[in-house]
């Protein structure tokens, strides 16, 4: 039955019965749904975390949440360069050292110490994660596990919404200082999404005081955001011709929009320069006796098979930037294809981390759950693995 969209329906009396059923509708699902154990999702991830995580993970990332908010700005740019990191704080949920990092005070690098650090985005942050379910926490773990003689340290320098570029300036910042054995630069999805944005940019240095972008959490939507779900299905339902919509979301794979005409530069700028980018920034710390690579991270859009959730996820984010599924696993393809052919270069492909995996872990469309961030730690564990026993033939 296809369903009649609310500005077709002529008739005044079934326009009016049609808005009190939808009423009737939205009270009754406010009330179950301020009962449940969704009541106190603030936002939209907070949605999804509620039912993907564990009962334990949850009321982690409930305090997480609340503990990151009550930071404020906890962002700061650092003038002069590409990059900003985060203000010192320390909370129940987590620590931000006075480098601005999460995790516990950076101490000079001890004459035994095999350092490994990697620069990355919210994902390595660990956004709504314990400590312990971070991928730079997990990474550690498993090494030193592996390599039960080896005093291995794993620093976190993961900051929400930093892209490749912003991630590598940090690198040349702090190298010197750090005496990293390895550096890991772990960067993709902000790439591109900010590509989809606004093409192919060589971002200027900070000047004091520069804005930021938003931060994961800020401004939450109150208690509506529990209705997410229901609402815009209402939305897209009777006012946005849903029906049509849906024919091209398949159980197997996700909706995908022909990529808009004014993205279609975006997306070649972003595949022909993004490679050459990778390149040269490991290049830059090999020459200066760093050993360093780029982990291709894994992308929503290219996981096999996806959850009835993630399905739902890629669904909204199409609703509201049509052709950025397609978009990003063209993207996604490319930067595998162009790097993992560079023999010059160490390139950790990633981008399928996840497949054959069942269970959802990605529980916004991009962060990890906290079950997902142990498995990828695990996974690029052993590809560390024989990068290490390398180093030391």
């Amino acid at each position: 039955m296809r369903i009649r969209r609310i500005d077709k329906i002529n008739s005044p009396g079934l326009f009016c019965a049609v808005v009190l059923f939808l009423s009737l509708y939205y009270l009754i699902s406010e009330a179950a749904l301020d009962s449940s154990v969704f009541s106190n999702a603030t936002n939209e991830s907070d949605y999804y975390a509620s039912i993907v995580f564990s009962e334990k993970d949850w009321e982690t990332a409930l305090k997480f949440r609340k503990d990151l908010l009550s930071l404020g700005e906890r962002r700061a740019v650092v003038p002069g360069t590409l990059f900003y990191k985060y203000k010192p704080a320390k909370t129940e949920s987590f620590n931000l050292n006075s480098f601005g990092y999460r995790g516990d005070e950076i101490k000079p690098k001890e004459q035994d110490e095999f350092r490994i650090i990697i620069f990355g985005d919210s994902r390595i942050f660990g956004i709504l994660l314990a400590d312990e379910n971070t991928i730079p926490v997990a990474l550690e773990k498993n090494l030193r596990e592996t390599f039960p003689d080896k005093n291995i340290k794993v620093l976190n320098f993961g900051v929400e919404g930093l892209t490749l570029q912003r991630t590598a300036d940090a690198a040349k910042h702090y190298y010197k200082e750090l005496e990293p054995d390895i550096i890991l630069l772990y960067s993709g999805a902000n790439d591109i999404n900010e590509a989809y944005i606004f093409g192919w940019k060589e971002w200027e240095p900070f000047v004091e005081n520069a804005p930021l972008p938003p931060a994961f959490g800020e401004k939450p939507d109150e208690q509506l955001t529990a209705k997410v779900k229901l609402l815009n299905t209402i939305k897209l339902s009777l006012i946005n011709d849903f029906s049509e919509f849906e024919k091209m979301f398949s159980k197997k794979d996700f909706v995908a929009n022909e990529i808009p005409s004014d993205k279609v530069e975006n997306l070649n700028s972003f595949i022909k320069n993004f490679p050459e980018r990778v390149e040269n920034l490991c290049n830059y710390f090999n020459d200066r006796g760093v050993y360093t690579a780029y982990v291709i991270s894994p992308v929503a859009q290219l996981n096999k098979p996806l959850t009835e959730i993630e399905r739902h996820l890629l669904f909204r984010h199409e609703s509201f930037s049509p052709g950025l599924n397609l978009f990003t696993q063209r993207s996604e393809d490319s930067i595998v294809k162009a790097l993992t052919k560079k023999e010059n270069i160490k390139v950790i492909d990633q981008s399928r981390v996840f497949e054959r995996i069942k269970e959802t872990v990605y529980y916004d469309g991009v962060h990890y759950t906290p079950e997902g961030s142990r498995l990828h730690a695990k996974k690029l564990s052993e590809e560390l693995t024989e990068i290490i026993k390398e180093m030391q033939r």
